[in-house]
């Protein structure tokens, strides 16, 4: 499914902004969608295989819903909602004539090919920079755009690999951890599109355009930013996950409910410790030579967690929770993604939309709250062409010549086939 026109309104706030959209997989897809959802008209190129996320299955990837585009995945559909399609053949003088009258007209470039390949096709920003000096360039990288690893392949998990963040989310010192998701691919295209906002915004006090750049590696550093502090300015920081039964403070930490339910609690200074035995009944333990402060819970929190766990496990997870919020002390359920789904809060704050080919997703990772946005699942390949060419007042048609992809992961990716290489 497709959208005819523009996903622009007269209330969206980046209507008349003009995006051309040269991203594969995730990280890129997802700056290019959160533009278009805020009104931007996205131009998504592709080959005539179409971005190879299209078919892609992976064990939490699905299928679209009923209705959709045959054989686009849900990962697909959902990374490129409000997008309008075009397939481009780079090797062909009318199609690269084609993508220089968009990029003449664009506001923003933004893509997540590897360096080689975007200086094999002249779209780096050296090369666009001269040609087109109100342009924002942007860039969702691997490793990043400058370095001695610039132009490494990398993929969601390898960024997160790269930063140390496998160890700092693993409970085992020893061994690493991968969490599920693509996590790393969709927070580098929200910072990616942070980083564009704040471009065009530069760019209407300078009239010149500018380039922004991310990467899998930066945006995972980010997300860290407190335990890399940690471990640059501290001795001997632990920085490294820990096991629920082994936690460094038992007031943060999960437990099991007497209803088989897990909760989670966060009582974490001085001022919590007293309110939370209070709501949960355990004022004797301030008697308790190794739990008498806060301070010594901390120390002692290998000793105190049983206790918790045998002590939460009387009651039902509802009655823990009330008496918990009642007394002021930090504490939610452990929910699973499927008890996310139904959850009345979650549906009544409006965290999660249903596009137009039935798909459910999560809206947006902010709420404009005079604004809506569009809910138009990504679109068929190649669907948009001839409203693109209207639009933009394009004059030449595009061949769409292109051969199959190649299989493939990743946020920064080259493909190689004998005698020529393809743009993903």
């Amino acid at each position: 499914m497709s959208a005819a026109t523009p996903v622009n309104s007269r209330r969206a706030p980046l209507a008349g902004v003009r995006v051309v959209d040269m991203t594969i997989w995730m990280a890129g897809s997802i700056a290019g969608m959160l533009l278009a959802d805020l009104g931007a008209d996205v131009v998504k190129i592709e080959s005539a295989s179409g971005d190879p996320t299209r078919g892609h299955v992976a064990p939490t990837a699905g299928r679209a819903a009923e209705g959709a585009d045959a054989g686009t995945s849900l990962s697909y559909s959902a990374c490129n909602r409000n997008k309008r399609s075009m397939a481009l053949d780079l090797k062909d003088p009318d199609d690269r004539e084609v993508l220089s009258g968009l990029l003449a007209k664009a506001d923003v470039f933004v893509t997540n090919l590897s360096g080689p390949t975007l200086r094999k096709f002249g779209v780096d920003e050296a090369a666009l920079r001269d040609r087109y000096p109100n342009l924002v360039y942007a860039r969702a990288a691997g490793l990043g755009v400058r370095g001695p690893r610039s132009d490494d392949l990398a993929q969601d998990m390898t960024g997160m690999a790269y930063a140390g963040m496998l160890f700092t989310m693993s409970p085992d010192p020893e061994e690493p951890f991968a969490p599920p998701g693509a996590m790393n691919d969709v927070l580098t295209g929200t910072m990616v599109a942070f980083g564009i906002l704040a471009a065009l915004a530069q760019r209407s006090q300078t009239g010149a355009g500018t380039s922004v750049s991310g990467s899998l590696l930066q945006t995972s550093l980010w997300s860290q930013m407190l335990l890399v502090g940690s471990a640059a300015n501290t001795a001997g920081a632990s920085t490294s996950g820990r096991p629920r039964r082994d936690p460094r403070n038992a007031a943060l930490n999960q437990y099991r409910a007497g209803d088989g339910k897990w909760i989670a609690i966060a009582a974490i200074n001085a001022r919590a410790w007293p309110v939370f035995l209070a709501a949960t009944e355990l004022e004797h333990l301030e008697k308790d030579p190794r739990f008498g402060s806060y301070g010594l819970a901390v120390e002692n929190a290998s000793a105190l967690r049983p206790i918790l766990d045998q002590h939460f496990g009387t009651r039902p997870a509802s009655q823990w929770l009330d008496r918990l919020r009642a007394s002021g002390v930090w504490c939610g359920p452990v929910n699973t993604i499927e008890d996310v789904l139904t959850d009345d809060h979650v549906r009544s704050e409006g965290y999660l939309a249903t596009l137009t080919d039935g798909a459910t997703t999560v809206s947006m990772p902010f709420t404009l709250h005079d604004y809506a946005i569009p809910l138009i699942a990504g679109p068929a390949l190649d669907a948009d062409r001839g409203s693109i060419l209207d639009d933009w007042k394009i004059g030449v048609a595009p061949s769409a010549d292109w051969g199959d992809l190649e299989s493939g992961d990743g946020a920064n990716i080259r493909r190689h086939r004998p005698g020529t290489e393809q743009l993903p």
